[in-house]
């Protein structure tokens, strides 16, 4: 799951700096676990929002949601925001960043046509990991996306998206399958909708009423999505039940 919520993350990165016009974008997210969820941005002249939910059945809550806001006037602040609390917290991209020292390995498997987009399908393998993806140059814009998206080091995207190209295999993600092991399972995310759309100044602000302090994750006291995706099941069922205590669940 992690690998998914960074690609999400990625992609409304990527869109930030070159997108004068306006637009919306929808990915779906599906998983063989029961794992499901939605990826929703904006972005524009002015900045990107993300909003990503999940339904996770096995976790506490049954679920987990995330907003992140960046603004093109400040770009190197990504605010998370608690729709909830009402409160954001921010983080400078700097601090976000690490090295990237996989090797990754890409694979032309074709081109075929998904959701209405010609796209080039690809196996991305980076150590013994590896995921199916495809990509498409129809979208207009997307020249501009990819320069900013291959100067994007925050999510240590750089080398992958080199190496994609290299492969003539680069373009904005249509589809994304990330093969887990039996208890993670495999999940899957498309792009269910793309439109123009014109926004103003005020849809890229933090929204009146917020304070900061707090986060958009998860509950206090609850473990990342790495720390439980490399939990034993023994573990995660021990977690699961002292979260479930917890928090009434």
């Amino acid at each position: 799951m992690k690998k998914i919520v960074f690609a999400a993350i990625a992609i409304c990165f990527a869109a930030i700096t070159g997108a004068q016009n306006g637009a919306h974008m929808e990915y779906k997210i599906t998983s063989s676990n029961g794992t499901s969820g939605t990826v929703k941005m904006n972005y524009s002249e002015y900045g990107s929002l993300m909003d990503f939910n999940m339904v996770i059945p096995q976790m506490p809550g049954g679920g987990m949601q995330m907003k992140h806001l960046t603004q093109k006037s400040n770009p190197d602040v990504v605010y998370s925001l608690n729709d909830k609390d009402k409160t954001y917290s921010e983080q400078k991209t700097k601090e976000a960043a690490s090295d990237d020292s996989k090797t990754y390995t890409v694979k032309k498997l074709g081109e075929e046509k998904v959701n209405g987009y010609k796209c080039v399908h690809a196996m991305v393998t980076e150590g013994k990991e590896s995921h199916e993806v495809w990509n498409t140059k129809d979208i207009a814009e997307y020249e501009k996306y990819s320069e900013s998206f291959r100067s994007n080091k925050k999510l240590g995207s750089q080398k992958r998206e080199q190496a994609l190209k290299d492969a003539g295999c680069d373009g904005m993600p249509v589809k994304t399958v990330h093969k887990g092991n039996e208890r993670e399972g495999d999940m899957t995310m498309e792009l269910v909708k793309y439109e123009k759309k014109n926004f103003s100044k005020g849809d890229f602000e933090i929204p009146v009423g917020f304070t900061k302090g707090g986060s958009s994750a998860s509950p206090a006291g609850m473990k990342s999505a790495e720390d439980i995706r490399n939990m034993t099941p023994e573990e995660r069922t021990k977690y699961i039940e002292e979260m479930k205590k917890k928090y009434g669940k």
